[in-house]
């Protein structure tokens, strides 16, 4: 079994992958000129469809790109460590479906460049996830890594407002912020939290505290459930002794009535 320490490790390992990816493309960009922002995502054209894969990858200059490196590790590896029968499909899904969702709301004619570049959606994506997933299993410690995640990036849900909503509130000019990728991302993590609130770690639940239609998924490893077993029978009994729970409840427990001996006391149970 590995250490808590070995486990954080482990759960880092793809977000520090993709963040080696992002930091590599970005060197060359800046190192050999190469404009690869062109090949950012245009919403609704035909050339614009490669940006579904290359938009998290590209980013403008030096502030864009670091702004997004913490948030990408520390959520990134909350993920891998609390839900990592389920983490990299959600990553995957959140990727390809910010892309696809900016493509086709997005609007080029209200941002300076005409692309959307940067890998925020995604940033917003895991925080929507992580928050609604802690919320809606009611799970202590996923809960805590709701609260984390309201106390480190709680403010980035003003980024999800069109631009005119937001130079209003901060008097700023942004028109270089991807409004639309934010949402786009933030509503896929927040489904995604919804669709998957069954798969992997769960609140604890007990037999005494389950209803006949309650759905229960049994074999979630993470289910604590009581198993009962049939007690020992004394020999001397007979089935008229035995008294079951004879109800469509599957969690029954079986009542066995020792009889006395002569002396008063009750017979021995093998």
């Amino acid at each position: 079994m590995d250490s808590p320490n070995q486990s954080v490790l482990k759960s880092s390992l793809f977000p520090l992958l993709f963040l080696w990816a992002m930091w590599l493309v970005f060197y060359f960009d800046t190192h050999y000129v190469l404009n690869l922002h062109q090949y950012g995502l245009k919403p609704r054209t035909l050339q614009g469809l490669m940006g579904i894969l290359t938009m998290p990858l590209l980013h403008g200059d030096f502030g864009h790109i670091f702004s997004n490196t913490l948030p990408l590790l520390i959520l990134g590896t909350l993920l891998f460590y609390f839900y990592k029968d389920i983490a990299l499909k959600v990553f995957l899904i959140i990727y390809f479906s910010c892309g696809v969702l900016v493509w086709l709301m997005a609007s080029m004619g209200q941002h300076i460049l005409p692309v959307h570049i940067g890998a925020s959606g995604i940033v917003y994506g895991l925080a929507g996830f992580l928050f609604i997933s802690g919320i809606v299993r009611k799970h202590k410690a996923l809960f805590g890594v709701s609260l984390i995640v309201t106390f480190l990036y709680g403010t980035v849900i003003w980024g999800i407002f069109p631009t005119e909503f937001q130079q209003a509130i901060f008097f700023t000019d942004k028109n270089n912020i991807s409004w639309e990728g934010h949402l786009a991302g933030f509503l896929t993590g927040v489904t995604l939290a919804y669709v998957y609130r069954r798969t992997g770690i769960q609140q604890p639940v007990y037999s005494w505290d389950l209803n006949n239609d309650e759905d229960v998924d049994e074999s979630n490893p993470y289910w604590m459930q009581t198993e009962t077993t049939e007690p020992n029978v004394p020999k001397n009994t007979t089935d008229n002794d035995v008294v079951k729970n004879t109800s469509d409840n599957p969690y029954t427990v079986t009542y066995t009535f020792v009889p006395k001996n002569n002396n008063g006391q009750n017979n021995p149970v093998d």
